[in-house]
């Protein structure tokens, strides 16, 4: 939300007639009549050309109309000739802030918070800034600090309940995403009230509580508030449940309400991600449907489980049936929403390390458990590979610390809970994700899958924990061998049991 310049700040500063201007001229603009207001901006500014308020509605018209560039010049143009108005600093941060360029945005917010300490928005703003850099307790002490000075902001909450979620304090997160519903239906005021709905359904999802999660989604699609976006975003969430817990006619109803998740105009990075499940679940119906993974769904209700704790990787081995130790199994597979092995090492507790500890901890004794984390880590475009290449650290140290780590965290996790957990692999990637990377960086990416897969085989063995070797059944020359993944990234219902399968064998 952009900062505006205090009611009748111009008055006693300038001749009536630049008053009227700048006044007409900031009206002009709230008017949306960006042409207008910048020619009497530009009026003005002939005859004071230093003239920064002026300037500023200048920066303020070009940052609406998108010229974000032409904006921070004005922007900072301004704030040369005048630093101590709040509102320049605060709106420079937001065109930042949009950039998500969070470094600098901070910068900027802390400058209008030095001059102006109870500006609500420029709380809320560095808030956001702090926890996109990771920094989740100063996010929340600027969040509290915005609610203190405006109670009366959806958004403020809603925010404050995605830094609680995030740093795995779930029941505070629950208080402020239904406290947020409340101060919305109440004031009437903030502009992603609706998104409430999708962050507790995610919150149920983190702790395996599915019938809240539907009942959520639920509420959330009958309150006739959602975007087509966001009813798109509940509806897909419905699905991964019902897939799960084999609901396959209500998942294949709630896939055709949402069909139109692949027609979004400059659909938004999570509409994206959503719209992978979208795709990846429809597909699976089908296949299961066709008949062509047939035998690897015999399963019956009086087989034990096994369980395969993933993110989507585990979606397409659920209700598979294998053979392990000469037993046969059912695969009920679990989920954490888009976890990846770093969540699990990273010192301060997060929403994936409460989620999986929570899950683990309400199997039965003696539960076998498929851990299957790692792929999203070992991505072109996140994980490992750009990490490295920022940071300039050697990909092997990265790989070596992260895992020891992680199968430390597992061991300890195995041991309190009296639990058998078996690792899963990362597969070997996709010709198509590989060329997403210009030439030259494609054998550095290729090597550090390879890496990746080297060093969890060595510590399994040192460990003495059971690995199912993706990498090697679908690895051919550090490329897939293209039998097994069915899109860019997963593999096909018959790839688990085909792994337990070969441990027998071995």
């Amino acid at each position: 939300m952009l900062a505006e310049a205090k009611p009748n700040s111009y008055q006693g500063q300038y001749s009536m007639s630049i008053q009227s201007n700048l006044a007409n001229a900031e009206a002009l603009y709230r008017q949306a009549k960006y042409s207008e207001s910048l020619e009497l901006c530009n009026k003005v500014l002939a005859k004071k050309p230093k003239l920064a308020h002026a300037i500023h509605i200048v920066a303020l018209n070009n940052y609406a109309q998108g010229e974000f560039e032409t904006a921070i010049i004005a922007f900072k143009k301004a704030i040369a000739i005048n630093d101590q108005q709040s509102s320049f600093h605060s709106n420079l941060g937001n065109i930042y802030l949009d950039q998500e360029d969070f470094s600098l945005a901070s910068r900027c917010f802390e400058k209008a918070l030095a001059l102006e300490p109870l500006l609500p928005e420029a709380n809320y703003n560095l808030s956001i800034c702090l926890h996109n850099q990771g920094k989740l307790k100063e996010a929340e002490n600027y969040c509290k600090k915005a609610i203190l000075q405006d109670a009366t902001n959806s958004d403020f909450q809603l925010h404050l309940g995605v830094i609680y979620y995030d740093r795995g304090q779930f029941e505070n997160a629950a208080i402020a995403f239904l406290k947020s519903l409340e101060v919305q239906q109440k004031h009437q005021k903030g502009r992603t009230k609706v998104d409430a709905y999708w962050q507790l359904f995610s919150l149920h999802l983190s702790q395996h509580r599915y019938q809240d999660a539907i009942q959520t989604a639920d509420l959330g699609i009958q309150s006739q508030q959602l975007s087509d976006e966001q009813l798109c975003s509940l509806l897909i969430g419905k699905t991964i449940i019902f897939f799960l817990f084999n609901h396959l006619e209500e998942a294949k109803q709630a896939l055709q309400l949402s069909e139109i998740i692949h027609h979004f105009p400059a659909p938004s990075k999570h509409i994206k991600n959503i719209g992978v499940f979208h795709t990846y679940i429809k597909n699976l119906i089908a296949l299961e449907d066709s008949g062509v993974y047939r035998d690897c769904y015999t399963a019956n209700d009086e087989m034990k489980d096994i369980y395969f704790v993933s993110e989507s990787h585990g979606f397409a081995p659920n209700r598979t049936t294998i053979n392990y130790k000469n037993e046969n199994y059912r695969v009920k597979s679990l989920f954490i929403m888009g976890a990846k092995v770093i969540h699990f090492v990273k010192e301060e507790e997060n929403k994936y390390q409460v989620s999986l500890v929570s899950l683990l901890r309400d199997l039965p004794r003696g539960s076998k458990v498929v851990i299957g984390f790692g792929e999203i880590d070992c991505r072109p475009d996140e994980g490992i590979y750009p990490y490295s290449l920022k940071s300039q650290r050697d990909y092997k140290t990265v790989i070596n610390d992260m895992l020891t780590k992680y199968i430390e965290a597992l061991r300890s996790i195995a041991d309190s809970f009296e639990i058998e957990i078996i690792l899963y692999g990362v597969p070997a990637p996709h010709p198509q994700s590989i060329e997403t990377l210009d030439e030259p960086k494609q054998q550095g990416f290729i090597d550090i899958i390879d890496y990746y897969n080297q060093v969890l085989r060595e510590i399994c063995r040192g460990q003495k924990m059971t690995l199912l070797d993706v990498y090697s059944l679908t690895n051919a020359a550090g490329k897939s061998n293209l039998q097994y993944h069915i899109d860019d990234h997963h593999l096909s219902p018959k790839t688990v049991p085909i792994l337990f399968s070969n441990l027998n064998n071995s």
